[in-house]
């Protein structure tokens, strides 16, 4: 589900699935800042901290509404900054394509392996530059 769809929730929009919630706390790593204060608190203690309404209401000392009406502003707010700026999809994608580079990496590190083996190659120059490469990655 890309970052960028509207998130499903209940029927006061707040999100309740797992994926739902990393999704919510993905905007927020990514989106944080461009909120108040208020909506920060309250967008970490619902997401992060994992409080009811209730709890947050409470500790908060303002009812569970206005908790609920703070949460779906906040979400819909980092949703559309989301749809606009992208970052979150963003630095997804950048994660996805280093993952994949790893991955291939491993392949081609496995064959230097293989051919050092079996050919009694001197391939220290390129297990080298494949080392910077990981360690660029």
């Amino acid at each position: 589900m890309p970052l960028q769809r509207n998130l499903p929730g209940d029927a006061q929009g707040r999100v309740r699935s797992l994926a739902e919630r990393t999704l919510v706390i993905g905007l927020f790593d990514a989106y944080a800042a461009l909120l108040t204060e208020r909506q920060r608190t309250l967008v970490r203690m619902y997401y992060h901290e994992d409080l009811s309404l209730g709890e947050i209401a409470a500790r908060r000392r303002i009812s569970r509404q206005a908790v609920s009406d703070a949460l779906r502003r906040s979400v819909g707010e980092m949703q559309r900054l989301e749809r606009r700026l992208g970052v979150a999809a963003a630095r997804d994608r950048s994660a996805r394509a280093r993952a994949e580079a790893l991955a291939r990496l491993e392949v081609v590190e496995g064959a230097v392996e293989q051919l050092s083996g079996r050919d009694r190659a001197d391939v220290a120059p390129l297990r080298r530059a494949l080392g910077a490469l990981r360690k660029a990655l």
